[in-house]
């Protein structure tokens, strides 16, 4: 198979698999609609999915690379319409605002940097460097979990199907940014592999089992 036609077929594999994902959200928001609360749940998953989307999709611009600005579009739009939504029906509005105000000053900006950086290989790695270090932090960012799983050997609180959609988009975009020999994508999406990896390791490390309502009522808080 020719390099450009397994570049086409890992291209349109990693496209797909991650609107599958950020489909997700539309089970989440459909639970909100059902329960008219969104009850304790943040919206900053939701408001770091846009930001992130935003930022790669001004990286695809600069680069001019159809399947990075497609995605993000796509990204962008879902992740708006998630936001939304979550604002209708929680009760901590002020909040979300608030999330909402950050993203556009930091959005703003970053549009400001481009249109006065003349360096062409500066604004580059710039984008680059900015984009990946949030979408990192956002991947990092339920890892807090970890702890918890180890202190009570069990991983029943880790959604196992996530977590592994998480690894096969992060290794469809890690195989794409090498064909393309993006360092940013690559690095990346190898490091949010190695993260679902480790993930998905204490699935067989610590399998689920029962626990009580008062070890219940701990995951929650």
């Amino acid at each position: 198979m020719q390099v450009t036609t397994l570049g086409n077929v890992i291209s349109t594999l990693a496209i797909t698999t991650t609107i599958l994902q950020f489909f997700s959200g539309a089970l989440v928001c459909k639970q909100y609609v059902l329960n008219k609360t969104t009850a304790e749940s943040s919206s900053l998953p939701f408001v770091c999915g846009t930001l992130c989307c935003c930022l790669w999709y001004l990286y695809g611009s600069y680069k001019k690379d159809d399947v990075i600005i497609l995605v993000n579009i796509i990204g962008i739009t879902l992740m708006v319409i998630y936001t939304a939504v979550f604002y209708i029906y929680t009760f901590k509005k002020s909040t979300v605002l608030k999330q909402i105000l950050c993203l556009l000053f930091f959005l703003s900006f970053v549009i400001c940097y481009i249109n006065v950086e003349d360096d062409i290989q500066a604004l580059y790695v710039t984008l680059g460097f900015v984009a990946s270090l949030f979408t990192l932090v956002t991947i990092a960012a339920p890892l807090s979990k970890l702890l918890h799983v180890v202190r009570v050997n069990s991983t029943e609180c880790l959604p196992f199907p996530m977590i592994l959609m998480s690894f096969f988009v992060s290794l469809l975009w890690f195989l794409y940014g090498t064909i393309q020999n993006d360092i940013f994508l690559w690095l990346t999406n190898l490091v949010g592999a190695i993260l679902a990896i480790i993930q998905l390791s204490l699935f067989a490390i610590y399998p689920n089992k029962s626990q009580s309502p008062s070890l219940m009522k701990n995951i929650v808080e």
